[in-house]
């Protein structure tokens, strides 16, 4: 043999041995690309998908004293999240079935006198803000009474 038909021979091998090595290999990334996953053919939803709304009022009874009125009575908890006029909760409460539909706060001791009400339960949320100073009443400064 010649070196011009050894050097073709050669490269001719070398394709060979290259297809025979890279082949699998392609297989293989092919194969781990094919994830056989199951297919979904049925929808299911949480039984309790349609639990109620929760509708509520608040009323002022004084100064820093509010109550919360719930629309009807619930069957299950009622979360009550009561946070100040900067965002810091200030309590996390709940109303339960035999509370009924009021719940009284009473907080004299904070020094905010707006409040944002967060009631709810495991679906609905309702906010809603109270000025707990009823009308009518106003706190007096004491540089206005020594004047």
């Amino acid at each position: 043999m010649d070196a011009k038909k050894f050097t073709v021979f050669l490269r001719y091998i070398y394709k060979i041995v290259l297809m025979v090595v890279l082949l699998p290999m392609t297989e293989w990334v092919v194969m781990g690309q094919n994830v056989n996953r199951p297919i979904e053919t049925e929808l299911s939803f949480p039984r309790d998908i349609s639990s109620p709304n929760v509708n509520f009022n608040l009323q002022s009874t004084g100064n820093k004293k509010f109550r919360i009125t719930l629309d009807r009575k619930t069957p299950q908890l009622t979360d009550v999240k009561i946070y100040d006029i900067l965002g810091n909760l200030i309590l996390h409460d709940k109303i339960r079935p035999e509370d009924g539909i009021h719940k009284y706060y009473d907080f004299s001791h904070i020094s905010s006198k707006l409040f944002v009400v967060e009631v709810g339960n495991s679906k609905y949320n309702k906010t809603k803000s109270i000025y707990a100073d009823p009308q009518g009443s106003r706190d007096t400064d004491k540089n206005t009474l020594e004047r």
